[in-house]
């Protein structure tokens, strides 16, 4: 469903902000036509009366087009007599950040209904207002709310929380309402439940006294003619499986509602835990202890999606950041709750890399960075054949994670990131349970970065170019950047020891801002690279939509690099997050480079400047450069990762959205990209890397784990030198190949 007639701007932006954009969130089929398919986005409801050949909308539930319309709950309905009721709930969370700095807006929020018709967009009235009971319960202690306040669902009055500012509060009269979550009984359409996320401050321990809460929940038995507040749903409420605190700051991100098929009385909630609850009890039972030891069985945090199977009040499937967990006893209370990974790739990778010549390594090693399960490594025995078991090395949320392919010969040296702008290096053994990591970051965690801080580490071995000193120690590949708002290097990372005096700012100034500094907080570099061949050269990428080159990396002193910005005031990039980057590995000199950036959004938000994959090309030191804008016939959805084959620099591949797209002719204006179908799950690429050797291509997936493919052209293996070679010959270039279709590639 991406498409203009979905995806149409219908926000102004001011000037300088970065263009908002669409989405679809919530899908539902009108359960007397199928036909008739509802889709519920960021802008209104869309509808479609032919099975999604044509749509009309965005369809507005109320009048007041200047606040947000984020749709987060949907819900079709049979109410008799061939008829759909819709209902739909508005619910913007209700505080901004610099990216999307309107989420203030919340004036629309509430909860509407509908009559499904035949063509055109359906009349909605409001169903939730401080006249039928949509108000607070009782305070409890932590509450912002005192017993029976109006929420003033549908007033059409923002909050208007600001972006910064401290401890601001919404003004009483106005909208309190954010993320809103409904679900309808299966059983009896009249009963329909409805939790809210809070905007102002909580300030019980387990919130924090911060926003996005727990606000509460609310019942309805007579179709939203009347509501009641759900006693013991109050964020201060809430008792984990130790009877501490149970609320927690991420209800803008943790929502869902489940009612039992049987039992219109009695329904299963979302935050971080999954809440069990009846709609005339005033306790609510945490029944997946994530965050608290006890029974019945910790499950992991962070929940989001919530199903029972048709007509059975036993078994009820969940959705989580861990991935899919199930119970057959969801009647009992607590229910039992069981892990279903089992023989599912659902991890999701921010970033990975593999180890030199992995295709035909007697024992090649990967590590990535997943989502909520930690930095995770892997030796295989031989060719890699489908899925093994990884080890834990660096807990929380993984990012980055790079591999020294030299190292000291009999091992490798693996970095590994996480929560906090933390980087560890494990010297020995750094597959095996219980490795040794010992934290080696440097002076960057006062600067302003990604939550997802990215770096590099240089591989070398591409004919012709640098390389690394052979294994040893001091030794191996031990070059490493760091991008923030700047560049950080070491050039120590195969010695003995590596600590915060080992890294220093490569930027001359030392204080100079690689970005915009438009997004506030979210101005940071995305990507920063080495150029395979040039240990001297590097990439940056930034949120806020900059490109930089830089040169003369690698001296190990402050502020020698020389960082060029090709961004070309965005008349061919366009304002929107560079993702993904990458330097052409087989370029002639170091001061002559070829580079990629991959970019995001949608070609709707800057329709001046379309496009996702732009390539630029630079004259000695950048002195002059031109962008060519290399899209093709890529669909128009987000590119987030972009990497050169060092053996074809005719072909590159390219991580979206839907998954790996590849051309074996980058070098025409307007390349033919191909879907790769080899056995890559069709998930959102973030990373892509190449060994040491060129023979295997790495994909990291955002959801079905990781993936390896033997690229074409890969040649003998590289052998290290002792000095880098500090002037390089032209590499050859070879002819494009038809496209490799090889048997399904080893799944690491």
């Amino acid at each position: 469903m991406l498409g203009a007639d979905v995806f149409g701007m219908i926000y102004t932006e001011p000037p300088g902000e970065f263009p908002q954009y669409n989405a679809v969130g919530k899908v539902r089929v009108d359960p007397n036509n199928s036909s008739k398919v509802a889709a519920g986005t960021k802008q209104g409801v869309y509808f479609s009366y032919d099975s999604g050949v044509n749509w009309t909308g965005p369809c507005l539930t109320n009048s007041f087009s200047t606040q947000r319309q984020d749709v987060t709950g949907l819900e079709l309905s049979d109410v008799g007599g061939g008829n759909t009721r819709i209902i739909a709930a508005i619910g913007t969370r209700g505080f901004p950040t610099y990216v999307q700095y309107d989420l203030g807006k919340n004036g629309a929020n509430g909860i509407y209904s509908a009559t499904m018709g035949s063509s055109g967009c359906p009349s909605f009235t409001s169903i939730a207002s401080n006249a039928n009971g949509f108000i607070f319960g009782n305070q409890v202690p932590g509450s912002p709310y005192t017993t029976g306040a109006p929420m003033n669902a549908g007033s059409g009055t923002p909050c208007d929380y600001p972006i910064v500012g401290g401890t601001g509060t919404c003004d009483s009269s106005t909208n309190q309402l954010g993320r809103i979550d409904i679900a309808v009984a299966p059983g009896n359409a009249n009963y329909i439940y409805a939790q809210a996320q809070s905007i102002v401050w909580n300030s019980n321990t387990g919130c924090g006294s911060t926003n996005g809460c727990q606000l509460g929940a609310w019942a309805t038995t007579d179709g939203g003619t009347s509501w009641t507040y759900m006693e013991g749903s109050q964020g201060g409420s809430l008792r984990n499986c130790t009877g501490g605190q149970g609320d927690y700051p991420q209800n803008w991100y943790d929502q869902g509602v489940a009612v039992d098929p049987n039992d219109p009385d009695r329904v299963f909630v979302d935050t971080f835990e999954v809440w069990l609850a009846t709609r005339t009890g005033t306790v609510w039972t945490d029944t997946t202890c994530g965050y608290s030891s006890g029974g019945p069985l910790p499950v992991h945090v962070d929940q989001h999606a919530l199903a029972y199977v048709p007509g059975s009040s036993s078994i009820l499937l969940l959705g989580n950041d861990g991935g899919t967990h199930g119970t057959t006893n969801a009647d009992q209370n607590p229910p039992t709750w069981f892990n279903m990974d089992t023989g599912l790739n659902t991890i999701e990778f921010y970033s990975g890399d593999i180890s030199g010549n992995f295709a035909s390594a007697a024992s090649p090693q990967a590590s990535g960075g997943a989502q909520d399960n930690g930095s995770v490594s892997v030796t295989f025995a031989g060719t890699p054949t489908g899925p093994v078991l990884w080890q834990l090395g660096v807990g929380g949320d993984g990012f980055y994670s790079r591999i020294d392919p030299v190292g000291t010969g009999t091992s490798l040296r693996f970095f590994q990131g996480n929560n906090g702008g933390a980087m560890s290096r494990c010297v020995s053994n750094c597959t095996n349970q219980f490795a040794p990591w010992v934290p080696v970051s440097g002076g960057w965690l006062s600067d302003t970065r990604s939550f997802v801080m990215p770096y590099d580490l240089f591989h070398g071995g591409i004919p012709g170019g640098d390389d690394c000193p052979p294994a040893g120690v001091p030794g191996g590949c031990g070059h490493l950047n760091v991008g923030t708002t700047r560049v950080w290097e070491t050039i120590h990372g195969g010695n003995a020891s590596l600590g915060s005096a080992d890294w220093y700012v490569t930027n001359n100034p030392t204080t100079q801002n690689m970005t915009k500094q438009t997004l506030g907080n979210r101005s940071f570099i995305n990507q920063v690279k080495y150029s395979p061949k040039y240990q001297s050269v590097g990439m940056v990428g930034t949120n806020d939509a900059n490109v930089w080159i830089g040169f003369n990396l690698g001296t190990g002193t402050q502020a020698q690099a020389n960082w060029v910005d090709v961004t070309g005031g965005n008349t061919v990039v366009p304002l929107r997050p560079v993702l993904g980057i990458a330097l052409d590995p087989t370029v002639s000199a170091a001061n002559l480079p070829v580079g990629y950036a991959a970019v995001g959004g949608f070609n709707e938000n800057t329709p001046a400047t379309p496009g996702h994959v732009f390539q630029v090309t630079c004259t000695a030191d950048c002195a002059s450069f031109t962008w060519a804008d290399k899209t093709g016939n890529l669909p128009d959805i987000p590119v987030d990762s972009i990497i050169v084959n060092p053996n074809m620099p005719q072909q590159v591949f390219a991580g979206t959205d839907w998954g790996v797209y590849f051309t074996d002719d980058i070098t025409v204006t307007s390349p033919t990209w191909l879907r790769f179908e080899d056995g890559i799950s069709h998930a959102m690429v973030w990373d892509m890397q190449i060994d040491r050797g060129s023979t295997t291509l790495s994909v990291w997936t955002r959801s079905r784990g990781a993936y390896a493919y033997p690229i074409a052209g890969a040649g003998p293996s590289p052998t290290p030198t002792a000095t880098p070679t500090p002037t390089a010959t032209a590499a050859p270039r070879a002819t494009p190949t038809p496209r490799p279709r090889p048997t399904p590639p080893p799944r690491p």
